[in-house]
């Protein structure tokens, strides 16, 4: 956005996107303002993509993912707690991950959120218990923040960029946007300018992602997957505890 607003490019904010369709020589764009055609449309929505692309919702399956933030912890204890100041993540099905804060004085702990209504601090509790396991000594501390954004999950987990008619795609970031998508979403401007040699990329893919079956946009069987999850966690957990050590 930045760069676009020291060249020509009209930006057109707080306008919504109704809906898009291929027609002869590009793609014709329905907004809250009008219609705009364009001879290539890129779609970077991901897990927010609304009712604007329903073919491309019932590919992608918003997940929460919500972070706490620690009270400030001292130096002493960062540097016993994270030595290497390093980002750090487990193998569960349903992981956890944490980091030190940017100026190092917190610790920042998230993990998936699998709720869609009722108590609205019930996950935050519980990602406070699961520091507390990981860290016993901060068990009692205090949280600062909670917060949770969506992050898309597809059905072979692999982030991708393709090509439907004039549309190219760039989705599908499972959880690791941050690290993906500025990446991912500059091959698919070069992709889009045609550009071929600097859009190449292991990640762009024909066929798009398929659909997830009895999926219209709305992720009714969040609670249910991860219940699921929970339950291979606890027994994958177990079985590592009751494994004899050689």
């Amino acid at each position: 956005l930045r760069v676009a607003r020291t060249t020509d490019a009209v930006i057109h904010e707080n306008t919504t996107v109704l809906g898009t369709s291929q027609e002869a020589g590009g793609v014709r764009v329905a907004t809250s303002r009008g219609e705009v055609s364009a001879k290539k449309l890129l779609v970077c929505t991901d897990a927010y993509t609304d009712g604007f692309d329903p073919w491309l919702r019932r590919r992608l399956v918003p997940v929460r993912s919500r972070i706490i933030a620690t009270e400030p912890l001292g130096e002493s204890v960062m540097d016993r707690l994270m030595p290497k100041k390093m980002m750090h993540g487990d193998t569960r099905q349903l992981s956890y991950y944490y980091r030190p804060s940017p100026d190092g004085t917190r610790i920042l702990f998230g993990g998936r959120d699998g709720t869609t209504e009722g108590d609205p601090l019930a996950p935050t509790t519980h990602l406070r218990s699961e520091l507390g396991r990981i860290f016993p000594e901060l068990a009692k501390m205090g949280i600062t923040h909670s917060w949770f954004g969506q992050v898309a999950m597809n059905r072979d987990m692999v982030p991708r960029m393709f090509t439907v008619g004039d549309t190219v795609y760039a989705t599908g970031f499972c959880g690791s946007g941050v690290v993906w998508a500025r990446w991912l979403g500059k091959k698919a401007a070069f992709k889009l300018l045609g550009q071929t040699e600097r859009a190449q990329s292991a990640f762009d893919f024909d066929p798009p992602p398929k659909a997830v079956p009895l999926y219209l946009g709305k992720p009714w069987f969040i609670p249910l997957v991860y219940s699921f999850y929970e339950r291979r966690d606890k027994r994958a957990m177990r079985g590592k505890k009751e494994s004899p050590k050689g």
